[in-house]
């Protein structure tokens, strides 16, 4: 099954997204941040008791709110992992602040606020509650990108949501795609606990290369020559390295760090600092240049970007 937006119009400036979302998902009501032409797409396959969606759109907010859940039925957790851009879950008063690789829990029986602050694409699992573990929602932040092991966790649950979107939704492939994709969401605190083995399919050197810039992302000096310093090897062999990775040094080092900005000043604890303090305390030196590439990552500046997501917050009495 697809559903893609169509129809946008002056006074329906989702087009079809809302009755999409409610046919594809639960009823929802979509917001935007930003003036531009909205697009969305979804596909969905329907295996044993689960659903597994692919989501691509434009950056938005989609709120589930108290007159929604009284017209609906079903007891349904979505488990979302985020492939693309950043989303923000609120639910119960608790944020989840999700990046590429992370997974994220709401609960389809009490309200809730999705905020996707940059374009985006995720996979959604629809699991019944009983097929999950109760203390799985007592730990919703799942941060499966901050190390190896939830890393791995991440690439096999996309394998498994690609597998079944691609196969007969009555075959038994997808059958098996479907229930392997239940145990290792219900296993993921406990992977996220084990001992991080190597990065697969790299370099031990690159790995722990791309391990200590996750970890000292904010110091300021760090660089191919820092790398190097540590690493005890040349700097054109650092570079070398990372030309495997698809992206140089810096353009790895900044992507991390705005990344960082962009989960700060999502979250409320961060609220009083400034934007030249979120962005120095990340790594930046240059606030113009922080400006910049923030702005070609979101479409939005610092400024504008906490001002709009600070508007968004679920009021559960609609």
């Amino acid at each position: 099954m697809e559903w893609s937006t169509k129809a946008i119009e002056a006074d329906r400036p989702f087009g079809s997204w809302a009755e999409d979302l409610a046919d594809a998902f639960v009823p929802l009501e979509p917001r935007k941040i930003a003036e531009q032409p909205f697009q969305g797409t979804i596909s969905r396959t329907d295996v044993a008791s689960i659903q597994i969606s692919r989501v691509e759109a434009t950056k938005h907010v989609v709120l589930r709110l108290r007159s929604h859940i009284a017209r609906s039925i079903g007891d349904v957790y979505f488990v979302n992992l985020q492939l693309d851009g950043v989303g923000r879950y609120t639910q119960r008063g608790h944020e989840q602040i999700c990046g590429p690789g992370d997974l994220a829990i709401v609960d389809t029986t009490e309200p809730f606020e999705i905020a996707n602050c940059r374009n985006f694409s995720l996979f959604c699992f629809a699991v019944p509650r009983q097929l999950l573990p109760g203390a799985l929602v007592e730990r919703p932040r799942l941060r499966l990108s901050a190390t190896e092991a939830g890393r791995a966790l991440s690439r096999t649950l996309s394998g498994h949501a690609e597998l079944c979107l691609r196969s007969e939704p009555n075959s038994g492939i997808s059958a098996f795609g479907a229930q392997h994709v239940v145990d290792l969401i219900s296993h993921a605190p406990g992977i996220l606990e084990e001992r991080p083995p190597e990065r697969a399919g790299l370099s031990v050197l690159l790995s722990m290369m791309l391990d200590h810039i996750d970890r000292h992302v904010d110091d300021p000096e760090l660089c191919a020559a820092t790398l190097a310093l540590k690493f005890h090897c040349s700097q054109r062999y650092v570079h070398k390295l990372f030309s495997t990775t698809g992206r140089s040094v810096g353009e790895h080092i900044n992507g991390q760090r705005i990344l960082v900005c962009t989960r700060n000043l999502l979250d409320h604890a961060h609220r009083r600092a400034t934007i030249a303090e979120v962005a120095f305390n990340a790594g930046f030196r240059d606030i113009s240049y922080f400006n910049r590439l923030f702005k070609r990552s979101t479409g939005l500046a610092p400024r504008e970007f906490r001002r709009a997501m600070s508007l968004r917050t679920v009021d559960g009495t609609q």
